[in-house]
């Protein structure tokens, strides 16, 4: 389990061989035998004792900063679990366990797509959504087929069926936002349009988010189960990212749609068309409440935040079951 402590101004302290974790409303002991990480993502107060039962029984804890990304890490200088767990992990990917993971992200994010231009047609889209809709949803359909498959099976074929996926999204939602702001369909480094220009930032920030989660676990960020070069980035992060990827994207629509995007929010060179100060101050605190925000994933209530912990404990805990069933 993961402990994720985000109350600021709350302690952790040693009690009986326990974490005592206190904040306003009370207290709680907690065994270091239940944990995997403790992630302090608030201002609290850790005692050196708490910090020195940690490292005894191999509990890392991760210190975030403002945008949820690591800052520092407390463990053991050579520290086993961790070790142990990305040796696991590389076996794990090369699973039909790992494609069964992989593709239950992928509905999960298509089914938010939908959601999105559901959205965008409820905002006053010229344009009927309901053909790139009934696309999605075949095509996500046709992805089951690679259930239970091992990767290496099926990598081509999935990543054109992706492909496809992203490519009907992105259309659909360009066309829709086109006659309030300019939007190519794609997403380029940098941006060429301001949509885009937005988006990768507000990406940015999400990746940030889901790394920390990963290696508060202990995963390797940047080992995915596709392990294709130059296939978004290859990376783990940008796997754990999908479903969460569109609720992020709907942040954007959101502030298209309500004309709060002025044009001294961008500036433009020859490279390409970027966010200012005042841009990328207004996005992160969008950003800030999204993570706050509670949503409903996985059957669990929760904020953003805690929802992509979670998905990484759990990812974690099914790359220590696999190996439990393959001794």
């Amino acid at each position: 389990m993961q402990l994720i402590i985000d109350t600021e101004g709350a302690q952790v302290l040693l009690k009986d061989g326990a974490f005592l974790i206190r904040d306003g409303k009370g207290g709680k002991a907690i065994s270091p035998a239940e944990l995997d990480s403790i992630a302090i993502t608030a201002g609290v107060m850790i005692s050196s004792d708490a910090i020195a039962l940690a490292i005894q029984h191999d509990v890392p804890i991760l210190l975030f900063g403002h945008i949820s990304k690591a800052q520092t890490r407390l463990w053991k200088p050579c520290f086993e679990r961790i070790a142990a767990l990305r040796r696991h992990q590389a076996r794990f990917f090369e699973s039909a366990e790992a494609m069964v993971w992989l593709l239950d992200l992928l509905a999960y994010r298509t089914q938010a797509q939908i959601e999105n231009l559901k959205y965008l047609q409820k905002g006053g889209s010229r344009l009927t959504l309901v053909q790139p809709i009934r696309q999605l949803r075949r095509k996500s359909r046709a992805l089951e087929q690679f259930r239970r498959k091992p990767p290496k099976e099926c990598r081509q074929q999935l990543m054109e069926i992706e492909n496809s996926l992203t490519r009907i999204y992105r259309q659909a939602q360009g066309r829709a936002l086109l006659h309030r702001y300019t939007f190519l369909g794609s997403r380029r480094y940098p941006a060429k349009d301001v949509f885009s220009a937005g988006v990768n930032y507000l990406y940015g920030l999400l990746y940030a988010v889901v790394e920390g989660a990963l290696y508060a676990v202990g995963l390797n960020p940047h080992l995915d189960i596709l392990q294709v070069g130059g296939y978004k980035a290859s990376s783990l992060s940008s796997g754990l990212a999908e479903p969460f990827l569109p609720r992020a994207g709907r942040l954007m629509i959101g502030l298209c749609l309500d004309k709060e995007l002025p044009a001294s929010f961008f500036s433009e060179n020859q490279h390409g068309i970027h966010l200012t100060g005042k841009g990328k101050v207004l996005i992160a605190l969008v950003f800030r409440n999204f993570l706050r925000r509670k949503i409903t994933f996985l059957q669990q209530e929760a904020s953003v935040k805690n929802h992509i912990y979670f998905a990484a404990a759990r990812l974690a805990q099914q790359v220590w079951a696999q190996n439990e069933t393959q001794r």
